[in-house]
């Protein structure tokens, strides 16, 4: 379980760094450590319920079916789901907001993919790295 938290901590920091990317309009702001603090925490506050609603449920299916598979591209399969993923939670994302004010947010599926991958990725990366690391351990 500690995998997960951790995984979800650097997924949450790296959709908010996306997020302060994005968001950051060069001609009308300064880059202050205001503005990208206040930019980082807008990003936490509203990317890490995301995350941890459909990340965390992700990751644990993608580990049931990872599980047995047997194959030297498993890794690469992972990320894949990992990436599958986050565009299938970005869609029902969407469709949330779709129902709320009636207009088409399908529009913005760009920004969003971009914003689902820079959070479903690092936490396919970390899951996997840290998976590899916590079986490599030396057992006490």
């Amino acid at each position: 379980m500690i995998k997960k938290i951790i995984s979800t901590f650097v997924a949450t920091l790296c959709g908010s760094l996306m997020f302060e990317a994005r968001s950051f309009d060069p001609q009308y702001e300064q880059i202050t450590f205001n503005n990208v603090i206040g930019s980082l925490v807008f990003g936490l506050i509203y990317i890490s319920p995301i995350v941890i609603v459909f990340g965390i449920p992700s990751s644990i299916m993608i580990d049931t079916i990872i599980r047995n598979l047997k194959t030297k591209y498993r890794h690469v399969i992972e990320i894949s789901l990992y990436v599958v993923f986050g565009a299938i939670s970005t869609e029902i994302i969407l469709l949330i907001l779709a129902l709320g004010d009636g207009i088409s947010t399908f529009l913005e599926f760009g920004s969003f993919f971009i914003l689902a991958l820079s959070c479903s990725v690092p936490f396919g990366l970390s899951s996997i790295l840290l998976g590899y690391r916590l079986n490599k351990s030396p057992s006490k």
